[in-house]
């Protein structure tokens, strides 16, 4: 048997625990077992996957439920202000938070998913769903206290934990929501966010990825923006066992607007693959991407980001930039940039730059009295710095400062 025909076979053998559950989540499930059923695993021939192997899923993540109990306390997370939500091992607190303008309620068979299921990992999360969040914000509601969802995945023996959010911010509204994976013990992480932006409206994302070295993680954040809506999108992670998040974003109306700013840091023998793709479907729209990534050790980042213009997206501008940071001659880093543009009337750009730690900087510090593994660390935060400084939320960029500084 084949990788990928062991890990189906695991995938759908994790699934089944699910299907005798009789609930407002079993359609949803069903859909979910379906998809698993009709789409191959990918392996190393998967054109987005060529850097990144599942091998280290075959010790069973996919086959049982992460059970653990988390003894987390809103004490043991950092204070960014706003509500806090916290999800442990997929499942939902008995009281969801109150914030003036925001609908919560759970998923059900009525409202289940944004998008089909396209992958056999939001095809497993869907199978194996225990609960899942609706977050409807409120036409022309200006949300001013933020939303912080803290996800706990925590499992003392390889187990899977499924979490679902979706997100709808009608018209001319303004929301700012936190997501921030945490947890410890070989547990998969296997999260999907579908988020709605409806004309007119504001989104301010934060996506803080703090899991444990052991840990694993796969997600799939899917943004639908509609005319003259605005994202912000600010994305932190280091590398673990294995870490894949997919971004698409789709930008379906004329005049919307998204920008995205991310770090991504891979040591020891750790590993994180980040996979974008921006769909410009419409006239007049704009993007502009920044991604940052480290490597050092044996770590291994990798970095696909995909720009698609379609035939009618006329006076389209998108930028991307991927710069990375080599620490080691041990270490590795794939980076590819791709533009496809079907529109003549457009202003894109992209690059990649790969590159060591300048040797006259560091002896220049070194001059000045300050050790190898300071200076090193001077010159690892200056070069992520830049979008550090990025962040509207002080109290995040604070945390950040401290917390990708431990790495370097």
């Amino acid at each position: 048997m084949t990788l990928t025909e062991s890990l189906k076979a695991q995938a759908l053998e994790g699934a089944t625990a699910y299907q005798q559950r009789n609930d407002t989540l079993s359609s949803l499930r069903d859909a979910g077992r379906d998809a698993l059923e009709n789409l191959p695993f990918p392996d190393k021939k998967s054109e987005r996957w060529k850097y990144t192997s599942l091998i280290k899923l075959q010790d069973g993540h996919l086959a049982k439920q992460a059970h653990k109990t988390s003894e987390l306390s809103t004490a043991d997370v950092p204070d960014f202000g706003g509500a806090q939500l916290v999800i442990t091992n997929g499942a939902l607190p008995a009281t969801l938070p109150k914030i003036d303008g925001v609908i919560f309620s759970t998923l059900s068979a009525d409202n289940p998913s944004a998008a089909k299921e396209l992958t056999p990992f939001s095809g497993f999360n869907a199978a194996t769903l225990q609960d899942g969040l609706n977050i409807h914000v409120a036409k022309g509601a200006q949300v001013k206290q933020a939303l912080h969802i803290i996800y706990v995945g925590e499992s003392d023996t390889p187990a899977s934990a499924a979490t679902r959010v979706n997100v709808t911010l009608d018209e001319n509204s303004a929301f700012t929501l936190i997501e921030h994976y945490a947890g410890t013990g070989p547990a998969l992480t296997s999260a999907i966010t579908r988020i709605h932006v409806g004309g007119n409206a504001e989104l301010t994302h934060y996506r803080l990825q703090s899991e444990s070295a052991e840990t694993l993680h796969i997600s799939e954040l899917d943004i639908q923006q509609q005319r003259d809506s605005r994202v912000r999108s600010y994305q932190l992670m280091k590398g673990n066992v294995l870490r894949r998040n997919d971004v698409r974003v789709w930008m379906n109306e004329p005049g919307a607007d998204l920008v995205i700013r991310a770090v991504f840091l891979a040591r020891d023998s750790s590993h994180v693959d980040n996979n974008v793709c921006i769909e410009h479907a419409s006239p007049h729209c704009t993007s502009d991407q920044i991604f940052k990534g480290i490597a050092g050790e044996t770590g291994k980042a990798v970095f696909n980001g995909r720009i698609h213009i379609h035939p009618g997206a006329k006076g389209t501008d998108a930028q991307l930039s991927n710069k990375n940071l080599l620490l080691a001659n041990t270490a590795e880093i794939d980076s590819k940039p791709e533009l496809e543009i079907y529109n003549d009337d457009v202003k894109c750009g992209h690059g990649t730059t790969i590159g060591q730690m300048d040797s006259e900087q560091l002896f220049y510090l070194r001059s000045r009295g300050v050790d190898a593994e300071q200076a090193k660390r001077m010159l690892g935060i200056g070069f992520i710095n830049e979008l550090i400084l990025s962040l509207p939320n002080e109290a995040i960029a604070e945390w950040a400062r401290d917390w990708l500084g431990e790495s370097l």
